[in-house]
């Protein structure tokens, strides 16, 4: 039997917040939340699958922790690391907008339950499938 901790892996969300600069709307990354989560190869559950269920993301994350209460439309590092500064804050590249690092998926669907122990949730590659 496998062991569900030795499985997950590293995981960071960071919000996207639009701040209004002189006359333009920038858009500014807050400091990402590192979680380590067990993420799936595929989209769809087998049971999903089966029952002809064609989900709308690319692949999921399982998580225990209830207290973990992520948005729809964060953007997550799954396969990539995000580049840090000292105080924990995206590094951005030269034009400040963009991160040095840029996300690789973001999230698209919670797909958790009221009473559940377990959440899931749906994200999606950013820039296409590869």
């Amino acid at each position: 039997m496998r062991s569900p901790s030795r499985l997950k892996q590293k995981v960071w969300f960071s919000k996207i917040e639009e701040v209004i600069d002189g006359i333009d709307t920038v858009q500014k990354y807050s400091k990402p939340i590192m979680r380590r989560f067990t993420v799936s190869a595929t989209a769809g559950t087998p049971e999903e699958i089966a029952a002809g269920i064609v989900p709308t993301y690319d692949r999921y994350i399982t998580s225990y922790d209830r207290n973990f209460k992520p948005e729809e439309g964060m953007e997550v590092w799954v396969d990539t690391v995000p580049q840090l500064d000292d105080s924990g804050s995206l590094v951005m590249a030269g034009d400040g907008i963009t991160p040095v690092t840029p996300p690789d998926y973001t999230l698209k669907k919670i797909l958790g339950t009221q009473k559940g122990k377990v959440f899931r949730y749906g994200i999606s590659k950013i820039g296409g499938s590869e």
